[in-house]
Formats: structure tokens, C-alpha cells, sequence
């Protein structure tokens, strides 16, 4: 007698991870939690005091100002090239007083390498973005992501928060 063989065929679907699962220590011990920005657009922002670009955090706050109800920035302050001394709770005294910042800070973290924060390792790795693998090389790198929660766009250090493309990027993606 023989046994009726059933095929079937091995599906792998990607890893993709909603942005929206992530939650993040953020720098004065709260947490910051991805699924509260649902149907805003989100910037990502790795940050570090000591860049050459930390003047950028003045046009980000004055960008979140602008735009507060339908995005959101997020800082991510990192060392990972060699631009932050700073600790959690002086980077809150620094952000603050030196430049006004409102929008949440995650706490100090790396942003490259297998050490990386999830956020990062999301951005850099399409099969969890479903978009691109984003090569994170300076502080004040940019990453938008939409309403919908997809990656959409990224803008080198040298693009102002403030610059025309950054806006259009912002205003398209709505």
C-alpha cells in the first residue's frame, strides 16, 4: 500500500519589524515608545555634542516647533564617532539649556556596529526596513519615516533640518 505524498513548498518571508514594536530607554530614564507615533511622520537624528553639526540641533528644534503636530523628531545621541563625552543626565542639561530641545532624547547609545541600538539596526538593515540598508557613517544623519510607519528617506549630515529637500521629503510623505 502506498502512502499519498503531500508536497509542499518552504516559505521564508522577510524579517520586516514594524517601527511601531520598538520602545527605547530614552535619556531621562523614561522610555520612548514607537507605537505612540502611529500616523506621525518620525526624524531620526543621531546626535553628538562634540560634531562639527551640533548646531543642527537648533534648527531641529525649531523644525519640530513648525511641525509638532504631524512629526516627530527623535534624538539619538551617540559616541559612536568619538563625538560624545557626554552622560545621560548632562546631555539633558545640554540639549535643554543650550538649545530648547523638547522632543525625546533616547538615552547614549551606539548607532553602528553588532552593539547597535534596535532602531539602528532597523535602519541599516532592510530585511527588518523593508526599504534599504542605510549606511550610517557621521553623526547628524537623517532618516524619515512616514505615517504608515515605512522608512522613506535619508539625508546625509551635511542637510540642513531646515533645508528645502528635508521639507519637501517631510510635506511629500504626509
Amino acid at each position: 500500500m502506498f502512502k499519498k505524498i503531500i508536497p509542499f513548498i518552504l516559505v521564508f518571508s522577510p524579517a520586516v519589524i514594524s517601527i511601531y514594536s520598538y520602545q527605547v530607554p530614552a535619556v531621562d530614564n523614561s522610555t520612548i515608545n514607537f507605537n505612540n507615533y502611529r500616523h506621525k511622520e518620525i526624524l531620526i537624528v543621531n546626535t553628538a555634542s562634540n560634531s562639527n553639526q551640533a548646531g543642527q540641533l537648533a534648527a531641529l528644534q525649531e523644525l519640530y516647533q513648525q511641525q509638532n503636530d504631524s512629526l516627530v523628531i527623535i534624538a539619538f545621541p551617540s559616541n559612536s564617532f568619538g563625538n560624545e563625552p557626554k552622560s545621560d543626565s548632562a546631555l539633558i542639561v545640554f540639549m535643554q539649556q543650550q538649545y530648547g530641545i523638547g522632543f525625546p532624547i533616547a538615552a547614549k547609545s551606539e548607532v553602528t556596529g553588532p552593539a547597535s541600538n534596535g532602531i539602528y539596526k532597523w535602519l541599516a538593515n532592510k530585511f527588518y526596513n523593508d526599504a534599504v540598508n542605510a549606511n550610517i557613517r557621521t553623526d547628524f544623519q537623517k532618516y524619515l519615516v512616514d505615517g504608515k510607519g515605512r522608512l522613506v528617506a535619508q539625508f546625509d549630515s551635511s542637510i540642513s533640518p531646515l533645508s528645502p529637500v528635508l521639507l519637501e521629503a517631510i510635506r511629500k510623505n504626509r
